[in-house]
């Protein structure tokens, strides 16, 4: 899918200011090829020219840009659209995240390589999420599944899992987005089928389907600690095709439905 993907719709820089125009894009693009080329007088020369040009096109658009949304501020304000106006105010105001380039360790050390900032990380997910629940036994006792289940993942099944899919979000750690599933065809359709099948059957999910990309979100307090950070936790698309297609057989109704369809 990614291939595909690379061969057909190619790669796109995402803008990370918003008053980056695609002509100061196509400038970086061109400067990161320059850059090889550094070592010499002559590429060191073009490359310090087209930096120059660079940052006074930065310097120009992102003017250009506060210009603009000072006089749409002006332009709602006119029309009585103090909502609009006072949330432009607001994004221009917004103060920057600072980002912290260092986090304590258990003892109050402050670590600042890399490799010892991502031991850290590890460690404080292992604590939090290796905790022992005391619950209720009866919940977790079920009947020994078996292999020889008469009524498989149908296609329909998969395709209702995703058309359940969201838009907009992002890859995760096999860098497929859901937009690629969604939109694969009557082919993604039946390969997903086909692994949502033998997970059923043999009870062994892939490697990449059982990883997830873990994000730090800050939060209040020192954000030297792991603990004023929020954890969250992206799944695979993929593997959410599974999962919907089980939590839709606790349905009473859709289980029903399943075993009819696979009696058929």
């Amino acid at each position: 899918m990614i291939e595909s993907a690379n061969e057909t719709l190619g790669n796109v820089c995402r803008k990370t200011q918003r008053w980056v125009t695609d002509e100061i894009m196509d400038m970086c693009d061109k400067r990161r090829e320059l850059k090889k080329n550094k070592t010499t007088p002559t590429g060191a020369t073009e490359y310090r020219e087209i930096n120059r040009k660079i940052r006074k096109s930065i310097n120009q658009a992102k003017e250009d840009w506060i210009g603009k949304q000072c006089t749409e501020i002006e332009e709602k304000l006119e029309k009585n659209n103090s909502r609009r106006a006072f949330q432009i105010v607001k994004d221009l105001t917004k103060p920057k995240q600072a980002r912290v380039s260092t986090i304590q360790d258990k003892a109050g050390n402050c670590l600042t390589e890399e490799e010892d900032i991502l031991k850290r990380w590890i460690e404080y997910c292992s604590d939090l999420y290796n905790y022992q629940t005391n619950g209720d036994p009866n919940v977790t006792s079920c009947h020994k599944s078996s292999n020889n289940d008469d009524f498989p993942v149908l296609r329909e099944e998969v395709e209702e899992a995703i058309r359940s899919l969201k838009h907009g979000k992002p890859a995760r750690v096999d860098n497929i987005p859901a937009e690629l599933i969604k939109h694969g065809g009557e082919t993604v359709t039946d390969i997903l089928t086909s692994i949502c099948n033998k997970i059923w059957q043999t009870g062994e999910w892939p490697t990449p389907w059982t990883q997830s990309l873990i994000i730090t979100l800050p939060k209040k307090g020192n954000l030297q600690q792991c603990q004023n950070y929020r954890m969250i936790s992206h799944i695979s698309h993929a593997s959410k095709v599974m999962l919907r297609v089980i939590l839709n057989r606790q349905t009473p109704g859709r289980r029903d439905h399943c075993r009819r369809k696979s009696s058929v």
